[in-house]
């Protein structure tokens, strides 16, 4: 197998795990957190990072896996630059992604 092919299996077997993460999380949290953390061992030896919309489901400190309302809390702020806040309700880390206007 090429370098690419294994990237590509790598990179699904993330995304299935992230999957099975949010649907496991209301009945099994602590299993929801185990295939996040085999999501993040797998792209890790694959030398892969994650994509923008699964990094933000962790937390960068505490490794926890954010589900708004029950591990994270998720806010719109307008003070300075408009951005959303996500805090981690484990370890108390907050994320700030701006809401800027694309140019061009």
């Amino acid at each position: 197998m090429t370098d690419r092919q294994m990237e590509e299996i790598a990179m699904e077997r993330v995304r299935i795990l992230f999957r099975l993460a949010e649907e496991a999380f209301p009945t099994a949290p602590a299993r929801a957190q185990r295939y996040v953390d085999l999501a993040r061992k797998i792209a890790m030896r694959a030398r892969l990072s994650l994509p923008r919309d699964l990094r933000r489901r962790v937390c960068r400190r505490c490794n926890a896996f954010l589900v708004p309302g029950y591990t994270s809390r998720t806010r719109v702020r307008q003070r300075r630059e408009p951005h959303i806040t996500i805090t981690c309700l484990k370890c108390g880390a907050v994320t700030r992604i701006p809401l800027r206007r694309r140019r061009g």
